[in-house]
């Protein structure tokens, strides 16, 4: 009688263990379908530009000028240049460059070098000239 009883509760709870399994793996198929037939994903859409607009990622070592004017950056001893649309982090700009004069600069760009500054793409100003009638 004890075998009997073992393999009804056995044979019970397999039963359970087979339709538990089956069921998660009726979900899961039909969670894991999909209606494309075989296309490709759509592609992603190119960032949204427009004509005038600065490339949206500036390259290590090129070399630019820039006209814009000069501000405070948000930390301490940081010059920032607005130029485009776009933020330069000034380095070694000299004593023109200074908050609210509108300068011409010419540097490299280094976007992938680490400032305190935290703003703008980091710019290292080869030179820099005052615009003529612009503020000083």
């Amino acid at each position: 009688m004890r075998g009997i009883v073992s393999g009804t509760a056995g044979g019970m709870a397999g039963g359970i263990v087979v339709a538990v399994f089956t069921s998660s793996a009726v979900l899961l198929a039909a969670c894991s379908g999909s209606d494309d037939q075989g296309e490709p994903p759509p592609a992603s859409p190119p960032p949204a530009t427009t004509p005038g607009q600065p490339d949206p990622t500036p390259t290590e070592g090129a070399e630019v000028t820039l006209r814009g004017t000069v501000s405070r950056g948000v930390e301490p001893n940081c010059l920032v240049l607005t130029a485009g649309g776009r933020e330069y982090l000034l380095l070694e700009g000299g004593p023109e460059v200074r908050p609210g004069a509108e300068v011409v600069v010419h540097g490299t760009l280094r976007p992938g070098m680490a400032t305190t500054c935290m703003q703008g793409t980091p710019l290292v100003v080869d030179d820099a000239d005052l615009v003529e009638g612009g503020s000083t």
